[in-house]
């Protein structure tokens, strides 16, 4: 690998690396004992250090060798976790994040630099005097490098003598440097030696290590981290990396045994292994019930072991490869030309004899099967968690609460929610917005809320959810609410409604998405220039999807987005009005029927209704909504599609059905068409083009006339 690919696979790493880190430290703020958290930071900052180190980022290793010094420290308990740790590390990942991915660098970074290895010196109480560095690991990265991009595998078994500390030497710093050097696959300690407690000597070494670790370097440079101990202890250095059956791209994920997931995990060693196999083969028992009895593991360790082992046996033969999403946007639009030609096909079987028009459509059945289960694997591999997308905001919650001295707490579900890696990149500023708008307007500071029973620090709930072939995502805060008094004073003083206009409430809420508007006595860093919600409001409809809000006073408010799964490809109803076919979205369809001429009404100032199973519905007419010519002006001669928008139904007029067919959205510029009601146009198996009707654009249209 080149000096130019390094430094990607390293920066790449970075940018994850420094994602989890800041969202761990925010939730280390609020369980500052959590010990597995604390752990993955510790875990998170050496392999900062180590990668930048081997990526030739000198100044990014040493300033990490700081923070992962620092850390170790709170990792042992020597330093408890408050706020001004949190601001510490938080401020030194800012600086590290700017020192990689600006283009240009900060001018003050050595200013920066230095003030914050100031701070971390106070809390490792040393002054301006830096920890001495393993100097080897630095001019190692020649050597990193002339290795070449293959990884091999070591196992690595250590015993060392009891009087091992007499000689200035600790165990723990040996394997520490040694995890330096790659990435340790798993570390067994073997207690057997350790003596009844009334028999322990403090000062002696009892124990022994077996690692197996993974490298780019040979064996001869893990010898060297042994060099002072080698010859008076016992080491041994055995290649494995055929047993690991590692590839160019992807380890092979072989099936493992309870014993071996045991051993990994450190709770027993090779040794014990060995007798209980042997115990196991005189007495015919299951191994996890001897480990048991013998109280070297707890019944739930082993579950949790057996639990792991189904795990893998599931992930065998699975493998991973990083694509550049361009290849998979490409995938998807050629997918998009063969449903296209798929549906010209179709139209040619229509058009010619029947024997042949039958042998063609057997054809294309089972062209059409393969197609639909193409489309959905490359769906699937566009999906993508919206968790990663939910968990940056936590530092930003925190930052701007602490800013605005409220106490707030960001929690998280549906983490694991899928959907378009396209809408995954949209959504963000939309949620951004929301998020700040509760932030500012919503949640009170900690004296108003004790004043009002509610606890001191308020609450900000991110949600998402599949339902109804949809994602949802809910931001809901357990604030004050809106306060649609205001809001109104707001609208009239800016001539939005007339003082003395009725207004639902519904409406009310609505306005706070208008450009322009803010109830903000003032525009500060978080908000009050008018932007906020209506880039929300704008954004996700883009994304062919609506928002719905719902307050009450004094309780809190939840924003709730609508989004489709993907935006590429959709099931949708082709129907005829006169000349012209139109697309209506699948998911939005209830059913199609037809009405009496006593089940037709006309409500003033609610135009045309019809009776449906006891419901009277509102009735559109595309024809007129669109200005084109219908065979049908009589409700009761022409076909009603019965659609849903926001949990009301609505009756669609059309002169006929054509069918159900798959298609290919393209999306049409402003100057093409301005209209709510139209998402997009498709291209038809004859060659014209097909608009797609918005089933929500449609409706707040026709309402806003």
């Amino acid at each position: 690998m080149g000096e130019g690919g390094l430094t990607e696979v390293f920066l790449n790493e970075c940018t994850e690396i420094i994602g989890n880190l800041e969202s761990d430290l925010v939730t280390l703020e609020e369980k500052n004992d959590d010990q597995d958290i604390i752990n993955r930071i510790f875990r998170y900052f050496h392999t900062l250090k180590g990668s930048s180190g081997i990526a030739g980022f000198t100044v990014i290793y040493e300033f990490t060798h700081n923070l992962e010094s620092l850390f170790d420290k709170v990792r042992s308990g020597e330093i408890l976790v408050n706020r001004d740790i949190i601001d510490i590390l938080l401020d030194s990942i800012d600086y590290i994040k700017d020192e990689l991915f600006s283009d240009s660098g900060s001018p003050e970074s050595d200013t920066i630099r230095k003030d914050l290895t100031d701070r971390i010196n106070v809390f490792l109480g040393t002054t301006d005097k830096k920890e001495e560095e393993p100097e080897d690991f630095l001019k190692a990265v020649g050597a990193y490098k002339s290795v070449g991009s293959n990884e091999r595998y070591f196992k690595i078994a250590a015993v060392f003598k009891e009087d091992i500390f007499n000689n200035g030497i600790d165990p723990l710093m040996v394997i520490e440097d040694l995890s330096g050097l790659g990435k340790i696959i798993s570390l067994t300690v073997d207690k057997k030696r350790i003596p009844d407690f009334e028999k322990l000597d403090p000062e002696k070494c009892y124990m022994s290590w077996d690692i197996v670790m993974k490298t780019r370097f040979d064996e001869m440079k893990l010898r060297d981290v042994f060099l002072f101990v080698y010859d008076d202890n016992e080491i041994d250095i055995e290649n494995v990396t055929e047993k690991y059956n590692v590839s160019k791209e992807t380890p092979y994920i072989a099936e493992k045994k309870l014993g071996e997931i045991l051993v990994e995990k450190g709770i027993i060693n090779n040794n014990e292994l060995e007798d209980l196999v042997r115990m196991q083969n005189d007495k015919n028992f299951r191994l996890g019930d001897i480990i048991v009895q013998k109280g070297l593991a707890s019944p739930k360790q082993v579950d949790e072991a057996l639990s792991e082992q189904d795990k893998i046996k599931k992930k065998i033969e699975i493998s991973t490869v990083r694509v550049d999403s361009t290849k998979l946007d490409n995938l998807m639009n050629l997918l998009g030309e063969i449903v296209i030609g798929q549906a010209s096909l179709h139209r040619v079987a229509d058009d010619i004899e029947e024997e042949k028009a039958f042998r063609l459509k057997n054809s294309l059945y089972s062209l059409d099967r393969v197609t639909r289960e193409f489309q959905e694997q490359i769906m699937s591999i566009r999906m993508v968690p919206i968790g990663p997308t939910f968990e940056q905001f936590k530092r930003f919650v925190r930052d701007a609460a602490h800013n605005m001295g409220k106490e707030i707490k960001l929690h998280i579900e549906g983490a694991d929610t899928e959907l378009d890696k396209t809408v995954i990149e949209k959504i963000g500023d939309p949620l951004k917005h929301m998020i700040r708008n509760a932030i500012d307007h919503g949640i009170e500071r900690s004296d108003e809320r004790r004043k009002s029973g509610k606890p001191a620090h308020g609450t900000i709930n991110l949600k998402a959810y599949h339902q109804e072939g949809n994602v949802y995502i809910d931001v809901i805060d357990d604030g004050k609410g809106f306060d649609l008094e205001k809001v109104k004073r707001k609208a009239v003083s800016l001539g939005m409604i007339q003082p003395e206009e009725e207004i639902t409430r519904e409406k009310l809420v609505t306005i706070v998405f208008s450009p322009g508007f803010s109830t903000a006595e003032q525009a500060s860093d978080l908000s009050g220039r008018g932007v906020g919600m209506d880039v929300v409001k704008t954004n996700i409809e883009e994304l062919r999807g609506s928002v719905e809000v719902k307050t009450k006073e004094g309780e809190g408010t939840l924003i709730r987005i609508k989004l489709p799964l993907t935006l590429a490809i959709i099931e949708g109803m082709l129907v005829r009005i006169g000349r012209s076919v139109l697309i209506i979205p699948l998911l939005s369809v209830i059913e199609t029927i037809q009405v009496s001429r006593e089940n037709y009404k006309t409500v003033e100032g609610k135009g045309e209704v019809i009776l449906v199973r006891g419901d009277y519905i509102s009735l559109i007419r595309l024809n007129e909504l669109f200005g084109i010519e219908a065979n049908f002006t009589n409700p009761w001669e022409a076909l009603i599609v019965i659609v849903e928008s926001d949990g009301e139904r609505i009756g669609i007029m059309i002169d006929d059905l054509i069918g159900q067919q798959q298609i290919v959205i393209k999306s049409l510029d402003n100057f093409i068409t301005t209209s709510r009601s139209i998402s997009g146009a498709s291209i038809l198996g004859d060659g014209r083009v097909a608009l797609i009707i918005d089933i929500h654009g449609m409706v707040e249209e026709i309402k806003n006339r």
